[in-house]
């Protein structure tokens, strides 16, 4: 074939190729304006949902900054959720944002918190959690779950039974601060006959308690799924925070299994010890959630 027939046949493959492109952008400019129309009859209040949503939050530490990231851009959304399950920081934000507390106030009160108020990281002397309490109570002072906007559950675990315990009533401060229990860190809470701690030992992504307690439909939010990694350190605090890390990771495949939207920003890079970058883990979680927005409208809204 000579050199003319070669370019010819170029030619026309590019003019196919324009034109396919030009028909898929038309086609996605359409789709794109009825998605932007369902925005707003959602924003109007004139869409219903298909089922019973709900919002799970799995654990990470100070990672959790994601997580106000997300809800953010889900309230910019207009997607309100029936039902929010929590373990560890999950379950400290979803007390809040079952209690009306908005992403930005959420924020506010990041910005000036300081973590040596949660926790002196001292690991021969596991911290109270008081400080965590202190939060919820800062905002919720009834401390009473009757007086959240939306269902709410805590997921921790109990020593004593070596169970998994959904808590949906009593002290909601206690609650949330026995989800964030992460042993060795903190001391156990004490709540009758058990002795609990950390819900990520057990259940780290509870996106099947969204489930048990009526969920049709679930959105589940990772804020650390690169969690899993072991240490080459032979130090205490290297070695306890490896066992933790590779413990939390073998109870999270269950939120995966159990969810229908996935939310998962990457925060490899910062430390569920430290709020060293928040406002970019707020940025990562915000970005993750806003790219989700359209498959939770198309899915859950008629």
């Amino acid at each position: 074939m000579d050199d003319e027939k070669v370019k010819k046949l170029l030619a026309a493959q590019q003019k196919r190729e324009e034109k396919r492109l030009k028909k898929q952008n038309k086609i996605d400019g359409l789709l794109q304006k009825r998605f932007e129309k369902r925005l707003s009859l959602l924003s109007l209040g004139k869409l219903r949902k298909k089922g019973k949503l709900a919002l799970c939050l799995g654990g990470g530490g100070a990672r959790g900054f994601a997580h106000i990231g997300i809800i953010k851009a889900l309230e910019e959304a207009n997607i309100d959720f029936d039902l929010c399950v929590g373990t560890s920081v999950g379950a400290l934000v979803g007390a809040l944002y079952c209690a009306g507390v908005s992403a930005d106030e959420m924020m506010e009160f990041g910005r000036n918190l300081e973590m040596k108020e949660i926790h002196s990281r001292n690991v021969l002397f596991p911290a109270s959690t008081d400080g965590i309490a202190s939060i919820v109570g800062k905002f919720v002072p009834s401390d009473s779950f009757a007086d959240l906007k939306r269902s709410f559950c805590a997921v921790a675990t109990d020593l004593v039974s070596a169970s998994e315990v959904m808590l949906t009533d009593g002290s909601l401060s206690q609650a949330v601060a026995a989800s964030c229990a992460v042993p060795q860190f903190f001391k156990p809470v004490v709540r009758g006959d058990m002795h609990l701690v950390d819900g990520g030992l057990l259940n780290n992504i509870p996106a099947d308690v969204c489930r048990v307690l009526g969920a049709d439909y679930v959105v589940m939010c990772d804020v650390n799924p690169t969690r899993g990694e072991g240490t080459a350190e032979l130090g205490s605090i290297a070695v306890i925070k490896a066992t933790i890390s590779i413990m939390m990771a073998n109870s999270s495949y269950k939120g995966y299994i159990n969810s229908d939207v996935i939310i998962a920003p990457d925060t490899q890079q910062f430390r569920s010890t430290s709020k060293k970058g928040y406002e970019e883990m707020f940025e990562r979680g915000y970005n993750a959630a806003k790219a989700a927005i359209k498959q939770i409208v198309t899915d859950l809204y008629w």
